[in-house]
């Protein structure tokens, strides 16, 4: 806490501001490795603390759990296991493929058609109370109206009759021994009458199948190795391990009877569907063959793409495609003919005619006739050439030769290329009428052709699908034939002599840890709720206070004073150190301080009488005054009279040289409280006392000051103040640190400076105090073997709880 006080108004702040900011630097801002420690600290103390209750409530916790596994049954697993064909792994004859694939057999065997059929075979819907009963219900069955619910059968004293009820209800039926029972609520039951034997009573639960079904399959689990694996585990918890077996067994048989139905069923139907497909396919075949030879049959007489132009000349005859083209070739020529042969014809008859311009038309070349004449008209020429080299044009013969010239080339030449025109324009009418027809053929050819081939792939497909729905067909027979199961029980299930799942061990581990757990969170709850202070830490950080030291809990002696040497040696090193850092807070000036503690039995008297002796023992002149006027009872602590005193000083009835008293240690000396007074804290903050203390500081080298707790009044306040020092005394277990905060607080607001905490009562060397001890056998003894502090009136000595 910081002081309110400035150098000026208090001549010892100065020397000591340095030193308090070394003590509230320790505190102030505690680093993240020192609070970690702290806290491990404080919770081994707590756990130290509330140790007997935290065993208490295991031990208790654990007896709980152990009495929990009286009711719990062991558990017990049986195995199985099943191999599962694929069709990868077949090979040889022809066979049916694979019913199911990888993960889908998980899927059939947690079905209801599996595990229905096994509830009603091995009865798995009825739960007799009493294990020993189960044999009265091997007859039993039910209708397919009943009624499940818990019911008892009783049999009277007689042996003969019988009565059946609800359990905790009203009877429902009654009949004689032998009888059926239950026909009413839907059972199927006539147990002997060896089993029904007089007083016997049976309780049983029924359910419905399909619960039963569901509670098997709670307990129940399937895993394949994998989903391309061939092997599939099986495994049945229950109580009863005879029972799991029996039931794992049984869901085995059934798997692999439904799985074998489910292939033959699937064999049976896909033969008789492909049988079916088979047929129509048949006919399908029939219907497109039919429509094939029809289209053959009516566009035999008609081209084709492919068709010769007379049938049986395919090898010597171009085909219709060909001749069409052809055909137009020969129209060009003859158009080229014609033309030509016109121009020829027409400079002929202007007197210019050309044998070899003739001669150059290929028409003309096909054209005896007018080839012979040509051929004429080129001899007469050659004739006359002849002649006119022997004779001129006036000779007979030379004239006689030019008329015959004249005559054929004037009229029998262009007679004969008139007619061969003619038979041009005639065949090239004739080739154009034929080329039409062709064309209007050609037309339609591709239509036929596309007709044709899509005929022929529909019956080219129906025949291919015929023949694979065949074979499939024939496949099938022979698969269905020689069937081969999908699945075979390889391991079947054998009943467990040992548990696999005992919860007793584990349910006592967790009711011991449970209750641990609760303890250690009740203890560190309750010490958190704890409103008293029990660690350092709480000092430093919640009342930022230093610790000038802490005194171990001083045990209280009947009639005698003197403690044991090491708790002596413990105490009054405890006071050496509180001595030693008051010294030192002080330097050079003389050390005036008030005593207080936020409440009663703190041991703030104790603390005062002890150090003010440890300032003594130092050689430090000293006096101790008894600042509690209201309960003060130090002065039978020194075995002196409380009267005069300091009160009756204040109030001006003696002097001061009456008011010390000799005590046993020659450098000590005491004023007691005096007589008490109702005006007792005025007389306390009066100027005079403020003299008196500021003589005394001039007269003793310490001057200590017990007060009165904080908060009974105003008291240690006015005594602080007179005195500008306190030092807190906080009784570990015993000071309440809201109080204590709360009374601090005011302190901020006076010239009074805190120099810091006494912790008193501690459980030196445990827990959070595991430091705060010192180490034994290093007391410091006189040569005579004597060890210092013996008593309490001789050097070293301590003041105990009785003293006071």
């Amino acid at each position: 806490m910081a002081t309110s006080l400035t150098p000026q108004d208090d001549p010892l702040s100065g020397a000591l501001a340095t030193t308090d900011a070394v003590h509230l630097a320790d505190f102030a801002a505690p680093d993240t490795t020192s609070t970690k420690n702290v806290l491990v600290t404080r919770i081994i103390a707590v756990l130290r603390r509330f140790k007997w209750m935290i065993l208490g409530l295991t031990l208790l916790g654990t007896a709980g759990s152990v009495v929990a596994t009286r009711f719990i049954e062991a558990e017990y697993e049986s195995r199985a296991t099943i191999w599962v064909g694929t069709s990868a792994t077949r090979s040889g004859p022809i066979q049916a493929p694979g019913l199911l694939q990888g993960l889908a057999w998980l899927e059939l065997i947690n079905t209801y058609a599996v595990r229905d059929p096994v509830v009603r075979k091995l009865k798995l819907y009825i739960t007799p109370e009493t294990p020993a009963d189960s044999v009265i219900f091997r007859d039993f069955d039910l209708a397919d109206q009943f009624a499940p619910g818990r019911y008892e059968l009783k049999v009277d004293a007689t042996g003969r009759e019988w009565t059946l009820g609800v359990v905790g209800g009203a009877v429902v039926a009654n009949g004689t021994v032998g009888d059926s029972i239950g026909r009413e609520l839907g059972f199927r039951w006539a147990p002997g009458a060896s089993h029904l034997t007089a007083e016997r009573e049976v309780r049983f639960s029924l359910v419905t199948p399909r619960d039963a079904s569901n509670a098997i399959a709670d307990k129940f689990s399937a895993r394949m190795n994998g989903e391309d694996g061939n092997f599939m585990t099986l495994s049945m918890a229950g109580t009863d391990p005879n029972r799991a077996s029996n039931t794992l067994n049984a869901i085995a048989d059934q798997f692999i009877a439904v799985a074998a139905d489910l292939k033959r069923e699937k064999l049976t139907e896909l033969s008789t569907l492909l049988f079916e497909q088979v047929q129509q396919q048949d006919s399908a075949v029939r219907a497109t063959e039919s429509s094939l030879e029809s289209f053959r049959v009516n566009t035999i007489t008609l081209p084709n793409e492919a068709a010769p132009i007379a049938p049986g000349l395919a090898m010597t005859q171009p085909t219709v495609i060909s001749n069409y083209f052809q055909q137009r070739t020969q129209l060009d020529l003859l158009q080229q003919d014609r033309m030509a042969l016109g121009a020829v014809l027409e400079r002929a008859k202007n007197g210019a005619l050309s044998v070899d311009a003739f001669l150059t038309i290929g028409a003309v070349q096909r054209a005896p006739d007018l080839q012979s004449v040509l051929s004429s008209v080129s001899g007469l020429e050659a004739n006359l050439r002849s002649l006119r080299q022997q004779y001129t044009d006036k000779h007979l013969a030379v004239q006689e030769l030019m008329t015959r010239l004249d005559t054929l080339k004037l009229s029998t030449v262009p007679r004969y290329a008139e007619a061969l025109l003619e038979q041009l324009r005639i065949q090239e009418d004739d080739l154009r009428s034929r080329i039409t027809s062709a064309s209007r053929e050609l037309t339609e050819i591709p239509t036929r052709t596309a007709t044709e081939a899509r005929l022929r792939r529909n019956a080219d497909a129906a025949v291919a699908l015929f023949r694979n729905l065949q074979t499939r067909y024939e496949e099938a027979r022979l698969s269905e034939m020689s069937a081969i199961p999908d699945v075979t029980l390889m391991d079947p299930a054998v009943a467990p002599t040992r548990p696999t799942k005992n919860t007793a061990p584990r349910l006592i581990i967790m009711g011991f840890g449970a209750s641990l757990a609760a303890a250690l969170v009740l203890a560190l709850l309750v010490d958190r709720m704890d409103r008293r202070f029990r660690y350092p830490d709480q000092v430093t950080q919640e009342l930022r206070l230093g610790i000038l030291g802490a005194v171990p809990a001083i045990r209280r002696q009947s009639g005698n004073r003197v403690l044991a040497p090491d708790e002596t040696a413990q105490i009054i090193e405890a006071f050496r150190s509180i001595r030693l850092n008051l010294a030192h807070s002080f330097g050079d000036a003389p050390i005036a301080l008030t005593i207080s503690s936020p409440g009663p039995g703190d041991g703030k008297s104790l603390i005062s009488s002890n150090l003010a002796l440890a300032f003594a023992e130092a050689g430090y002149k000293t006096i101790l005054i008894d600042g509690d006027t209201r309960r003060g009872e130090m002065h039978r602590t020194f075995q002196s009279d409380r009267r005069p005193g300091l009160l009756d000083y204040l109030a001006g009835q003696v002097e001061i040289d009456v008011l010390p008293r000799p005590t046993s240690h020659e450098n000590l000396e005491l004023i007691p409280g005096g007589t008490r007074r109702q005006n007792s804290p005025e007389l306390l903050g009066s100027p005079k006392m403020s003299r008196l203390i500021t003589h005394l500081k001039h007269m003793y080298e310490v001057v200590i000051v017990d007060s009165p707790p904080l908060g009974v009044g105003i008291d240690p306040f006015v005594l602080g103040t007179a005195t500008g020092n306190m030092l807190v005394v906080l009784r570990s277990g015993e000071t309440d640190r809201e109080m204590a905060e709360a009374k601090l607080q005011t302190l901020d607001r006076l010239p009074i400076r805190v120099l810091g905490a006494v912790l008193n009562d501690i459980r030196a060397g445990t827990g959070a105090y595991r430091y705060y001890s010192y180490l034994y056998g290093y007391a410091a003894e006189d040569e005579s073997g004597k060890t210092n502090g013996a008593t309490s009136k001789t050097r070293s000595g301590i003041l105990t709880p009785t003293s006071s």
